[in-house]
C-alpha cells in the first residue's frame, strides 16, 4: 500500500517542535498510515518559533546510495526557494520494506547532514519510515559509517 502523507493538519495545527520526541511526533502525524511502493526524501522547514511551516515536500527517486553533487543542489533549491529563512530544515526518508535503518538509509542521513552543513542550513536529525515503523537515524549510528570510510560520491 503506498499511502501520500496528508499535510492538512499543518494548516489547522502547528506544533511546536522543541525535542526529539516532538519532531517524531510530527513526522508520524504527517505520514499516517505506513507502506511504501518508492523511496522518496521528505523536506519541511520548522520556523523561527520551532513550528512546522505549511508546506511538505518530496522529492522522488531517492533509492539507493546518494551523490554529495545532488545533495548539495538540494540544499541550493532549498535556499533559492525560501530564502534563508531562520528555523531549521527536517527531512524524513521513506522507503518500502519493514527493515531497520541500513547503510543506505544511514548514507542518505548522513549525506543530508553533510549538505546542509556545507551550505549553512539547519538541520535536524533524519527520520526513516518504512512500512512497519518510523525512527530518528541518531548521530551515533552515522558516524560509525562514517569512520569506515563511507564517503559519498560526488557526479562526473
Amino acid at each position: 500500500m503506498d499511502t501520500t502523507p496528508d499535510p492538512t493538519p499543518l494548516a489547522h495545527h502547528r506544533p511546536v517542535v522543541h525535542t526529539q520526541s516532538d519532531l517524531l511526533h510530527l513526522w508520524r502525524g504527517l505520514m499516517g498510515e505506513l507502506g511504501f511502493t518508492r523511496s522518496s526524501t521528505w523536506v519541511l522547514h520548522l520556523d523561527e518559533d520551532d513550528r512546522p511551516t505549511r508546506r511538505l515536500l518530496e522529492i522522488d527517486d531517492c533509492a539507493g546510495e546518494p551523490v554529495a553533487d545532488d545533495l548539495d543542489s538540494l540544499t541550493t533549491m532549498l535556499l533559492r526557494v525560501a530564502g534563508t529563512p531562520p528555523g531549521r530544515w527536517v527531512f524524513l526518508r521513506s522507503r518500502p520494506g519493514s527493515h531497520g535503518p541500513d547503510r543506505t538509509d544511514r548514507a542518505w542521513a548522513r549525506g543530508l547532514a553533510q549538505a546542509c552543513r556545507r551550505a549553512g542550513v539547519v538541520t535536524d536529525v533524519v527520520h526513516l519510515a518504512t512500512d512497519q515503523r518510523l525512527v530518528p537515524l541518531p548521530a551515533d549510528d552515522l558516524v560509525a559509517d562514517d569512520v569506515m570510510g563511507d564517503d559519498l560520491p560526488t557526479s562526473a
